[in-house]
Protein backbone atom coordinates (compact mmCIF):
# COMPACT_ATOMS: atom_id res chain seq x y z
CA UNK A 1 0.00 0.00 0.00
CA UNK A 2 2.95 2.27 1.01
CA UNK A 3 4.86 1.46 -2.18
CA UNK A 4 1.62 2.32 -4.15
CA UNK A 5 1.12 5.87 -2.75
CA UNK A 6 4.69 6.49 -3.02
CA UNK A 7 4.48 5.74 -6.79
CA UNK A 8 1.42 7.80 -7.39
CA UNK A 9 3.01 10.93 -5.71
CA UNK A 10 6.24 10.56 -7.78
CA UNK A 11 3.98 10.45 -10.76
CA UNK A 12 1.87 13.54 -10.03
CA UNK A 13 5.40 15.47 -9.00
CA UNK A 14 6.50 13.66 -12.26
CA UNK A 15 3.56 15.57 -13.76
CA UNK A 16 3.53 18.98 -12.36
CA UNK A 17 7.33 19.17 -13.00
CA UNK A 18 6.52 18.53 -16.73
CA UNK A 19 4.07 20.82 -16.49
CA UNK A 20 5.75 23.88 -15.39
CA UNK A 21 8.72 23.27 -17.76
CA UNK A 22 6.44 23.25 -20.12
CA UNK A 23 5.00 26.54 -19.36
CA UNK A 24 8.33 28.00 -18.92
CA UNK A 25 9.58 26.80 -22.02
CA UNK A 26 6.57 28.28 -24.35
CA UNK A 27 5.99 31.88 -22.33
CA UNK A 28 8.53 32.96 -24.88
CA UNK A 29 9.16 30.29 -27.87
CA UNK A 30 7.64 32.52 -30.30
CA UNK A 31 10.03 35.57 -30.79
CA UNK A 32 13.69 33.04 -30.18
CA UNK A 33 17.33 34.39 -29.27
CA UNK A 34 16.07 37.74 -28.67
CA UNK A 35 19.61 40.10 -28.63
CA UNK A 36 19.27 43.36 -27.64
CA UNK A 37 22.34 45.95 -28.71
CA UNK A 38 22.65 49.51 -27.25
CA UNK A 39 24.99 52.16 -28.37
CA UNK A 40 26.02 55.99 -28.10
CA UNK A 41 26.04 57.12 -31.87
CA UNK A 42 25.93 60.47 -33.19
CA UNK A 43 23.10 60.92 -36.13
CA UNK A 44 23.40 60.58 -40.24
CA UNK A 45 23.50 63.93 -41.46
CA UNK A 46 22.70 64.10 -45.12
CA UNK A 47 24.20 66.47 -47.50
CA UNK A 48 21.55 69.20 -48.31
CA UNK A 49 23.20 71.56 -50.65
CA UNK A 50 22.57 75.76 -50.33
CA UNK A 51 21.90 74.40 -47.01
CA UNK A 52 21.48 78.03 -44.13
CA UNK A 53 24.70 78.12 -41.66
CA UNK A 54 24.07 76.09 -39.28
CA UNK A 55 22.66 77.89 -35.58
CA UNK A 56 24.85 76.96 -32.82
CA UNK A 57 23.93 73.53 -31.42
CA UNK A 58 21.44 73.00 -28.09
CA UNK A 59 23.53 69.86 -27.37
CA UNK A 60 27.28 69.63 -26.84
CA UNK A 61 27.61 65.91 -28.29
CA UNK A 62 24.71 65.01 -29.95
CA UNK A 63 24.81 61.64 -29.45
CA UNK A 64 21.37 59.21 -29.48
CA UNK A 65 20.68 56.53 -27.27
CA UNK A 66 20.40 53.82 -30.28
CA UNK A 67 18.58 50.74 -29.54
CA UNK A 68 18.89 47.37 -31.87
CA UNK A 69 16.64 44.35 -31.20
CA UNK A 70 17.15 41.27 -33.44
CA UNK A 71 14.24 38.51 -32.89
CA UNK A 72 13.62 35.47 -34.93
CA UNK A 73 9.73 34.68 -35.14
CA UNK A 74 9.60 31.01 -35.28
CA UNK A 75 8.25 28.97 -38.54
CA UNK A 76 4.80 28.11 -38.28
CA UNK A 77 3.96 24.41 -36.43
CA UNK A 78 0.89 22.69 -36.19
CA UNK A 79 1.44 21.67 -33.08
CA UNK A 80 3.50 24.25 -31.73
CA UNK A 81 2.48 27.49 -29.94
CA UNK A 82 3.34 29.52 -33.39
CA UNK A 83 -0.38 29.54 -34.46
CA UNK A 84 -0.37 32.03 -37.35
CA UNK A 85 1.67 32.37 -40.70
CA UNK A 86 2.11 35.95 -39.16
CA UNK A 87 0.86 37.56 -35.64
CA UNK A 88 -0.43 41.06 -35.85
CA UNK A 89 -0.11 43.96 -33.71
CA UNK A 90 2.53 42.62 -31.94
CA UNK A 91 3.86 45.55 -28.87
CA UNK A 92 7.50 45.96 -28.46
CA UNK A 93 8.07 47.30 -24.75
CA UNK A 94 11.09 48.64 -23.68
CA UNK A 95 12.83 49.96 -20.19
CA UNK A 96 16.17 51.25 -19.70
CA UNK A 97 17.65 52.26 -16.48
CA UNK A 98 20.00 54.10 -15.89
CA UNK A 99 21.90 55.62 -12.31
CA UNK A 100 21.06 59.21 -11.41
CA UNK A 101 25.19 60.03 -9.93
CA UNK A 102 27.97 58.29 -11.60
CA UNK A 103 29.41 58.19 -7.44
CA UNK A 104 25.98 56.07 -6.21
CA UNK A 105 24.15 52.86 -7.93
CA UNK A 106 21.67 53.37 -5.60
CA UNK A 107 18.63 55.43 -7.29
CA UNK A 108 17.90 54.57 -11.09
CA UNK A 109 15.83 56.51 -13.41
CA UNK A 110 14.23 55.35 -16.20
CA UNK A 111 13.35 56.03 -20.19
CA UNK A 112 10.20 54.25 -21.10
CA UNK A 113 8.72 53.65 -25.12
CA UNK A 114 7.87 51.45 -27.25
CA UNK A 115 6.19 50.71 -30.62
CA UNK A 116 3.80 48.34 -32.33
CA UNK A 117 4.82 46.33 -35.04
CA UNK A 118 1.85 46.02 -37.70
CA UNK A 119 2.64 42.95 -38.92
CA UNK A 120 5.18 40.17 -38.34
CA UNK A 121 5.90 36.74 -40.57
CA UNK A 122 6.54 33.84 -38.35
CA UNK A 123 9.19 32.93 -40.88
CA UNK A 124 12.08 32.27 -38.94
CA UNK A 125 14.57 34.69 -40.26
CA UNK A 126 15.81 37.28 -38.62
CA UNK A 127 13.63 40.66 -37.82
CA UNK A 128 15.06 44.11 -36.82
CA UNK A 129 13.80 46.53 -34.67
CA UNK A 130 15.45 50.00 -33.39
CA UNK A 131 14.43 52.16 -31.30
CA UNK A 132 16.54 55.39 -29.97
CA UNK A 133 16.42 58.25 -27.46
CA UNK A 134 17.36 61.53 -28.50
CA UNK A 135 20.83 63.69 -26.42
CA UNK A 136 18.82 66.77 -25.23
CA UNK A 137 17.19 63.72 -22.76
CA UNK A 138 19.77 61.83 -21.84
CA UNK A 139 21.76 65.17 -21.39
CA UNK A 140 18.50 66.25 -18.81
CA UNK A 141 17.99 62.96 -16.80
CA UNK A 142 21.09 60.78 -17.17
CA UNK A 143 23.59 61.55 -13.88
CA UNK A 144 20.97 64.52 -12.75
CA UNK A 145 22.14 64.44 -9.55
CA UNK A 146 25.64 65.24 -10.76
CA UNK A 147 27.01 69.01 -11.50
CA UNK A 148 26.02 69.76 -14.74
CA UNK A 149 29.90 71.23 -15.02
CA UNK A 150 30.75 67.32 -15.87
CA UNK A 151 30.26 65.73 -19.17
CA UNK A 152 26.93 64.06 -19.67
CA UNK A 153 27.28 61.29 -22.32
CA UNK A 154 27.34 58.26 -20.98
CA UNK A 155 28.84 55.14 -22.00
CA UNK A 156 26.23 52.56 -23.56
CA UNK A 157 27.26 50.63 -20.26
CA UNK A 158 25.33 52.72 -18.40
CA UNK A 159 22.27 51.22 -19.57
CA UNK A 160 20.02 48.10 -18.32
CA UNK A 161 17.40 47.34 -20.76
CA UNK A 162 14.46 45.35 -20.95
CA UNK A 163 12.53 44.55 -24.35
CA UNK A 164 9.38 42.22 -24.13
CA UNK A 165 7.20 41.54 -27.15
CA UNK A 166 3.32 40.54 -26.68
CA UNK A 167 1.01 40.17 -29.43
CA UNK A 168 -2.47 42.14 -29.51
CA UNK A 169 -3.91 40.16 -26.22
CA UNK A 170 -1.26 40.73 -24.11
CA UNK A 171 0.14 37.46 -24.48
CA UNK A 172 4.09 37.45 -24.19
CA UNK A 173 5.92 36.35 -27.72
CA UNK A 174 9.77 36.75 -26.40
CA UNK A 175 11.98 39.28 -24.14
CA UNK A 176 15.75 40.39 -24.18
CA UNK A 177 17.95 42.26 -21.86
CA UNK A 178 21.07 44.44 -22.65
CA UNK A 179 23.74 45.15 -19.32
CA UNK A 180 22.18 42.64 -17.24
CA UNK A 181 24.11 39.03 -16.93
CA UNK A 182 22.82 35.82 -16.90
CA UNK A 183 20.18 34.00 -18.13
CA UNK A 184 16.78 35.29 -18.93
CA UNK A 185 15.86 34.11 -15.96
CA UNK A 186 18.31 35.73 -14.04
CA UNK A 187 17.95 38.67 -16.20
CA UNK A 188 14.29 38.74 -15.46
CA UNK A 189 15.13 38.53 -11.65
CA UNK A 190 17.97 41.18 -11.67
CA UNK A 191 16.09 43.50 -13.58
CA UNK A 192 13.11 43.44 -11.21
CA UNK A 193 15.32 43.87 -8.27
CA UNK A 194 16.76 47.38 -10.17
CA UNK A 195 13.72 48.08 -10.20
CA UNK A 196 12.70 49.07 -6.73
CA UNK A 197 15.84 51.20 -6.90
CA UNK A 198 14.33 53.65 -9.54
CA UNK A 199 13.19 56.96 -8.40
CA UNK A 200 9.44 57.78 -9.67
CA UNK A 201 9.78 61.41 -10.42
CA UNK A 202 12.58 60.48 -12.97
CA UNK A 203 10.92 57.98 -14.82
CA UNK A 204 10.67 59.23 -18.63
CA UNK A 205 7.28 57.71 -20.44
CA UNK A 206 7.29 58.12 -24.26
CA UNK A 207 11.36 58.94 -24.44
CA UNK A 208 12.14 56.00 -27.02
CA UNK A 209 11.38 57.44 -30.53
CA UNK A 210 10.25 55.44 -33.44
CA UNK A 211 13.07 55.13 -36.61
CA UNK A 212 10.46 57.49 -38.45
CA UNK A 213 10.89 60.11 -35.89
CA UNK A 214 14.69 60.13 -36.00
CA UNK A 215 17.38 60.77 -38.76
CA UNK A 216 17.91 57.37 -39.17
CA UNK A 217 14.31 57.00 -40.94
CA UNK A 218 15.79 56.56 -44.50
CA UNK A 219 18.04 54.02 -43.09
CA UNK A 220 17.39 50.44 -45.05
CA UNK A 221 13.67 50.89 -44.69
CA UNK A 222 12.71 47.15 -46.43
CA UNK A 223 14.76 45.82 -43.64
CA UNK A 224 12.14 46.32 -40.97
CA UNK A 225 8.90 45.39 -40.00
CA UNK A 226 6.23 47.69 -40.57
CA UNK A 227 5.59 49.91 -37.70
CA UNK A 228 1.83 50.76 -36.94
CA UNK A 229 0.69 54.39 -36.57
CA UNK A 230 -1.26 54.67 -33.17
CA UNK A 231 -4.45 55.94 -34.42
CA UNK A 232 -4.69 53.19 -36.71
CA UNK A 233 -7.33 50.40 -35.50
CA UNK A 234 -6.00 46.82 -37.18
CA UNK A 235 -8.80 45.33 -38.90
CA UNK A 236 -9.83 41.95 -38.09
CA UNK A 237 -8.44 39.91 -41.26
CA UNK A 238 -8.34 36.29 -41.81
CA UNK A 239 -5.35 34.64 -41.27
CA UNK A 240 -3.77 32.96 -44.55
CA UNK A 241 -4.36 29.70 -45.30
CA UNK A 242 -1.17 27.08 -44.54
CA UNK A 243 -0.33 23.81 -46.07
CA UNK A 244 -1.58 24.25 -49.08
CA UNK A 245 0.81 25.84 -51.03
CA UNK A 246 3.15 25.36 -54.18
CA UNK A 247 6.68 27.10 -55.39
CA UNK A 248 5.94 27.43 -59.25
CA UNK A 249 9.02 27.28 -61.55
CA UNK A 250 11.19 24.89 -58.56
CA UNK A 251 12.76 21.58 -59.24
CA UNK A 252 12.05 20.85 -55.11
CA UNK A 253 8.48 21.38 -56.13
CA UNK A 254 6.50 21.85 -52.85
CA UNK A 255 6.68 24.68 -50.16
CA UNK A 256 6.85 22.85 -46.78
CA UNK A 257 3.68 21.49 -45.94
CA UNK A 258 2.28 21.78 -49.41
CA UNK A 259 0.15 18.86 -51.06
CA UNK A 260 1.70 17.28 -54.43
CA UNK A 261 -0.15 18.69 -57.28
CA UNK A 262 -2.71 16.22 -59.06
CA UNK A 263 -1.56 13.63 -61.26
CA UNK A 264 -2.21 14.08 -65.15
CA UNK A 265 -4.72 10.90 -65.96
Amino acid sequence: MMNATVKRLSVAAALTASILLFGAGTRSSIFSRVKVDAKMEKPPVPSVSNAPHPAQRVTADPQWLVLRVTFHPQIPKDDGPNYATCIDGVKMSVRALFPLSRSSSDRYGAFNGGQTLWTVWCDGKTHTAMMFVPPQLIQRYVYVYDSYSMTRVPPRGTFRIEVVFTDAAGKELGRGYYGVPGNTTRQEEAFERLLNRVVQSCVVEGAFFERDATPWRCMAPDQFDLVKPEWVKLPEAPMPPRGNGVVRNSRRGLRSGGNPPPKDK
